[in-house]
């Protein structure tokens, strides 16, 4: 066969053997030629990039921490490792399975380099052509790069075609393939490039740089940053400072056709253009922040979306393929600048969009509920009449004795409902008690005798179920409601009962004289006990239970467990399995980060810079210490009334001073209570003030000043509340039936909501405040909406908005109605946005401590608040099974309290981690106190608030222990251990940073760790359970008003385990001491150094 028989009919001509001799030839050399110089080029190159690389990293790191390289290492030896152990051996995989189709793509690119027409050869030359480059295609990339990094400039022309020739057909065709496999897993085979793209923008980041980095995997890199195509020539003056890429060709090369009328559009071309995508969009997604430019990956996006939705072969145009290697080169070669923005990838938009939508369906389902509530709140009737029609109480009457139940401070000394303070009786459980005791008693005299107790056994029997089917009421059908004669009668002995003890004073009851100042008073007190003792045992409308669910169980009056709470306890358990089980497997699912366990060198304490929002914020420090140990005084004050209810050993006697009459002790709880609160609170307010500054250089406009003067409104209005208390107390204000001066400056008598309307609307004002301040900072860290700084205020902001909703009721309000909205702020502080917060803020610690990184810390937020607000904001209905609100809050207030276990899961696993972090670091890491401080927050947050908190709130369980001393070890381990640990640790953080290293003395605060920890755990395990299982079986057994009773209190082993709580209390206190000393010792050093120091 004539060679010119193959040519194509442009190509004929005179001497048609010459000519394709020629070409033949001329276009051997020029390949050689081109290959020796890609060769040449791409070592010196590389080399050269690496060194220079290595360069700019290090001094990129100096600038910038030694943080970011860190990461950049391990991510790149994490990616290099994978592509190491994988590529290789995927590519013979698909060299056994594809080889005919490779030979075919080899056979077809040969053809088309020297212009050949496959139609006019015959088979045996086809043969002969695929088998000259079969040895060539058989190749991996691994023998290639090998061939290519031995070879060098004085090889023979035969090698060098060889080598660049034959060796560019695998090279396009793993390139192409590597390319289809990336095109697949974006879905650019269903969807257009611009709509991957969006998509990018909202997927994690994660996941899509698995899917790059299996792209990139698949090819082989034989082509370098900096390289250039054939027959270019180096730039002059191109390095890495310049912030240029390679050339951009001009004109078609040799290598890509001798004449003008060659394909530019050749395979190797082709693949090269895809390996460029895949590359640009790898590199730019694994990347971290503040690296190059971002402006780069800006023209970077729109050119792969114009480009990426050809065929297999992708990016064709090799200008454009080279143009993409340009911009990834200037983005990643920027000595200084923005660095590549990648938020938008880090984002998480949609998990946030997922977040609001869930608060907003909770808020609005909490909102029906609030509508339910009130519609079906226990009806006060207008009156109540004897069977004679004579009025035994009035509705004003009742509304009065609320007034004055909680203008005495009374929910602070017993409580209602179960709710309040465990010292005194619970005026509902007492009540309900004392009117069957007294219906018993009217029907005995019936019968001749004085008490029940001087009858014959079967007429007790008689009487017992009479008094019984008595209490079993239906509601009444309008406003009027009718006793019995037996009732009526019971009514007015409550009332003669509560004005002996609450006006009159009983001692032994810790109540002192004129404890109420008007008789008129205590009357109508017990009217609004009796009120509730009704709703206790009088049906709801269609329901054959009543407005508390059958609650207080009290014997002999027909209350009881219902079948809807031993059925939900059940299902709480299944629920407890199956969530836990369903966390865990949500924690490793997601494969959260946990921090650093290898040793981190960071900066010493002394290298931070300091701004003045941060000293401003330091001085919150030693102010919540101060509060912190007058929390703890005033707690072992509590503690002693308990088994000295007339005094404090003897030494109001001694001075000639009535302590109980001075310092009540509803007043005490009040202070104790609110105290912790308050010191908790400002600990975290100082803490969102300082974390900001760890991340920028300076502060917005009259921050420090900001900072300060809403320290000075806290104390303000601390001092002003608690004045406020005591002055009610007292008696200072106008009585209930007089005005609502004490609403407003005295207490609003509401257990964790005492204080008067006018110092909470300040303390809103200065959580709105705090709010704003923090937010000015955080929008200085230049972050997305979604960033660590964003989320800690989103969570202070919460705090405010749900302080908020104890603005929604007023002294008329019914009992039920307000303890919805009590327990909408109490609760969505303490298992909501309070867990919020400290997942927060811990993880704005860890990563300001370097042992975290920004991004993972924002993806475990995500998560773990996501999982909060699933749970905890209706579960909130777990409070309202037993205070007269529709008996559907039973099924919702099972379901999600019990799965408010699941992210205490998380938070477990988090205490794991950061304990290993602990160990890891060591002595000589600076921070290692903030770090264990931290730790035991986290452990104390699941075994208080999960594992003790789970447990009492199981419904039956909760139905006989609601009120106890159980729920006291609760909320003790849970508040302190996870709330207050997590706060000292911020306040040490805090001092940590801004005390110079010479002056720095962490035996305060490693004192005030153990200290408290040991005092806390003695308290809980030692005194507070042992006591709460005894009423819990005492309640059982006898009655819940047994269980609240003064019996109760002055048995033997009770005053024994009373007495083992001063074991707790006294390393507390002086934990507390510790803590603040250390406080106030270290921030004088701090002043000292700074004044000292030039300015």
């Amino acid at each position: 066969m004539e060679l010119t028989n193959v040519l194509p009919d442009d190509a004929r001509g005179t001497d048609r053997l010459g000519s394709v001799a020629e070409r033949l030839e001329g276009t051997t050399e020029a390949v050689a030629a081109a290959s020796a110089r890609i060769r040449r080029a791409a070592g010196e190159r590389a080399a050269d990039a690496v060194d220079r690389g290595a360069d700019e990293l290090r001094d990129r790191s100096d600038s910038d921490g030694a943080l970011r390289d860190r990461v950049l290492e391990r991510a790149a030896d994490e990616a290099c490792r994978r592509a190491v152990g994988r590529s290789a051996a995927e590519l013979r995989e698909r060299a056994e399975t594809e080889r005919d189709a490779s030979l075919d793509r080899a056979l077809e690119a040969f053809l088309r380099r020297y212009r050949l027409d496959a139609t006019r050869l015959d088979e045996a030359t086809l043969a002969a052509i695929r088998d000259r480059v079969a040895p060539e295609a058989d190749l991996d990339p691994e023998e290639l790069l090998e061939r290519l990094a031995d070879a060098d400039g004085s090889t023979s022309n035969r090698d060098s075609r060889a080598g660049s020739t034959d060796a560019a057909v695998p090279v396009a065709d793993a390139s192409e393939d590597a390319y289809a496999q990336f095109r697949a897993a974006l879905d650019l085979e269903a969807e257009s490039p611009d709509r991957v793209l969006e998509a990018v923008l909202d997927r994690d980041a994660v996941e899509v740089a698995r899917a790059l980095e299996q792209g990139l995997e698949e090819f082989p890199t034989d082509r370098v940053l900096g390289g250039r195509r054939p027959g270019t020539e180096p730039t002059a003056g191109h390095s890495r400072d310049a912030n240029v890429g390679p050339a951009a060709p001009t004109e078609p090369t040799v290598a890509a056709g001798a004449d003008a009328g060659a394909d530019p559009d050749s395979s190797a071309t082709a693949g090269s253009a895809s390996v460029a995508t895949a590359a640009a969009l790898a590199a730019t997604t694994l990347l971290s922040d503040g690296v190059g430019d971002g402006r780069a990956l800006a023209r970077l996006l729109p050119v792969l979306a114009s480009g990426g939705g050809e065929s297999s072969g992708g990016l064709g145009d090799g200008i454009l393929g080279w143009r993409l290697l340009e911009l990834l080169s200037s983005s990643l070669t920027t000595a200084d600048g923005g660095g590549v923005d990648l938020a938008s990838l880090r984002s998480k938009s949609t998990g946030s969009k997922a977040l609001v939508a869930l608060f907003v369906a909770n808020l609005v389902a909490m909102s029906i509920g609030a509508w339910l509530s009130r519609e079906k709140a226990p009806p006060i009737p207008e009156e109540i009449r004897d069977p004679d029609g004579e009025t035994v109480v009035t509705a004003e009457q009742i509304r009065l004795g609320k007034k004055a139940f909680q203008s005495n401070g009374l929910m602070s000394h017993g409580s209602i409902l179960g709710n309040g303070s465990y010292f005194g009786v619970d005026l509902t459980a007492d009540a309900l008690e004392l009117k069957a005791e007294y219906i018993r008693e009217y029907y005995a005299r019936e019968r001749g005798a004085d008490s029940v107790e001087d009858l014959e056994a079967d007429e007790r029997a008689v009487v017992a179920e009479r008094v019984e089917r008595e209490f079993d009421n239906d509601a009444p059908a309008g406003p009027i409601a009718r006793y019995s004669a037996a009732e009526a009668y019971a009514h007015r002995r409550l009332r003669e009962e509560y004005i002996d003890r609450y006006h009159g004073g009983d001692p032994d009851r810790g109540v002192p004289e004129e404890f109420v100042n008007s008789a008129a008073q205590a009357a109508r007190i017990a009217d609004f006990a009796c009120w509730t003792a009704w709703m206790a045992h009088t049906d709801r409308p269609g329901s054959d239970h009543s407005y508390t669910n059958d609650w207080p169980y009290v014997p002999g009056t027909g209350n009881q467990p219902t079948g809807q709470v031993l059925v939900w306890s059940t299902i709480s358990v299944v629920l407890l399995i199956a969530g836990g089980g369903a966390g865990v497997w949500a924690y490793h699912a997601f494969d959260f980060a946990e921090p650093a366990t290898e040793v981190v060198d960071i900066p010493s304490p002394d290298s931070v810079s300091i701004t003045p929002t941060q000293y401003a914020a330091a001085w919150y420090v030693p102010v919540a210490g101060a509060l912190f140990v007058a929390q703890t005084l005033v707690g072992a004050l509590l503690a002693h009334y308990y088994v000295e209810r007339t005094g404090f050993y003897g030494i109001g006697d001694a001075l000639g001073i009535d302590i109980v009459s001075l310092l009540p002790f509803s007043v005490g709880r009040t202070w104790h209570i609110n105290l912790a609160i308050l010191w908790i609170t400002a600990l975290w307010l100082a803490g969102g003030l300082f974390l900001p500054g760890l991340f920028t250089d300076s502060d917005p406009p009259l921050q420090a000043a900001a900072a300060t003067g809403l320290l000075g409104v806290l104390v303000a209005t601390t001092v002003g509340a608690f004045a406020g208390v005591w002055l009610s107390s007292q008696g200072a204000f106008d009585s209930p039936d007089e005005g609502e001066l004490w609403w407003w400056l005295g207490s609003e008598g509401l257990e964790y909501l005492e204080v008067g309307r006018l110092w909470k609307v300040l303390l809103l004002v200065g959580f709105v405040g705090w709010t704003g301040l923090v937010l000015r900072s955080v929008r200085r860290l230049e972050e997305p909406p979604t960033g660590l700084g964003h989320f800690m205020t989103y969570a202070g902001g919460s705090i405010a908005l749900m302080f908020a909703a104890s603005m929604l009721y007023t002294p008329e309000t019914n009992i039920a109605v307000t303890e919805f909205w009590r327990w909408w702020v109490v609760h969505m502080w303490v298992e909501g946005v309070f867990e919020f917060f400290v997942t927060a803020v811990v993880s704005v610690a860890l990563v300001s401590m370097e042992l975290l990184e920004k991004g993972d810390a924002e993806k475990a937020i995500l998560f773990e608040v996501f999982a909060i607000m699933a749970a905890g904001i209706v579960g909130v209905s777990h409070h309202y099974w037993w205070v007269g609100l529709p008996d559907v809050w039973v099924p919702i207030g099972t379901t999600f309290s019990t799965l408010e276990f699941v992210p205490l899961l998380f938070v477990l696993y988090r205490s794991f981690g950061e304990y290993r972090t602990l160990k890891a670091q060591g002595e000589s890491f600076p921070y290692t106190l903030p770090l264990l401080f931290i730790v035991g927050s986290s452990v104390w947050n699941f075994v208080g608030g999960g594992v003790l908190g789970f447990f009492i709130n199981l419904p039956v369980i909760n139905y006989y222990e609601h009120g106890t001393y159980l729920t006291v070890a609760h909320g003790h381990a849970a508040t302190f251990g996870a709330f207050g640990l997590l706060a000292l640790g911020l306040g040490t953080y805090v001092l940590r940073v801004v005390t110079p290293e010479a002056a720095w003395e962490p035996g305060w605060f490693r004192g005030a760790f153990w200290l408290t920890n040991v005092g806390l755990a003695v308290m809980t395990f030692v005194s507070l359970l042992p006591l709460g299982f005894l009423q819990l079986q005492t309640a059982f057994q006898d009655g819940y008003a047994a269980a609240r009773s003064l019996e109760f209190y002055e048995r033997d082993r009770v005053q024994t385990l009373l007495w083992a709580r001063t074991l707790g209390d006294t390393p507390m206190i002086l934990g507390a001491l510790a803590f603040t000393a250390g406080a106030v010792r270290h921030l004088l050093a701090a002043r000292r150094h700074r004044r000292a120091a030039p300015r």
